[in-house]
């Protein structure tokens, strides 16, 4: 399995831009957030924390975004968002050796959140890519046949 533990890495991999591309958690999911992506940058190296800047377009409120901070706590990230403290969830991530560019966030159930998993991808790569390249590789993601087939995958402004 490649669950990817150490801070240095994490600190290598995850700064810049992702587009979330599939989930099996509500807030994704439901359809109507649309072309969710997620920059994340470094807030501090240690220990690692880091500083998440959502954005995506709903047809009915059209574009918007929030903040969440992640704070690596030795063995997973504890996740909090700035305007809602009682969403609260802890996660760990996943990646393959085929590519550093798409990851998978297992985030743990709480108050709030319910157990899922999220895939993000970098920018340049299309759903359908990424769907491709996670299917062959499910071990290396941490996904179990249920969890890759209770994914739902969210196009972006880069799909055709």
């Amino acid at each position: 399995m490649a669950r990817v533990a150490d801070p240095a890495e994490l600190a290598r991999i995850l700064p810049g831009v992702w587009n979330i591309r599939a989930s099996s958690g509500g807030y994704w999911k439901n359809g109507t957030r649309e072309d969710p992506r997620v920059r994340i940058e470094i807030t501090q190296k240690s220990p690692l924390q880091l500083r998440e800047f959502y954005e995506y377009y709903r047809r009915d409120k059209g574009d918007r975004e929030f903040e969440a901070v992640a704070e690596w706590k030795g063995s997973h990230f504890s996740w909090r968002m700035d305007e809602h403290p009682e969403a609260q969830s802890a996660f760990v991530v996943s990646d393959t050796p085929a590519t550093p560019d798409v990851i998978a966030l297992h985030i743990s159930n709480s108050a709030e959140t319910e157990s899922s998993v999220t895939i993000f991808a970098r920018p340049r790569l299309a759903v359908e890519e990424v769907r491709a390249l996670i299917s062959r590789d499910t071990y290396s993601f941490e996904l179990t046949a249920d969890e890759f087939w209770q994914l739902s995958w969210l196009s972006g402004s880069n799909d055709s």
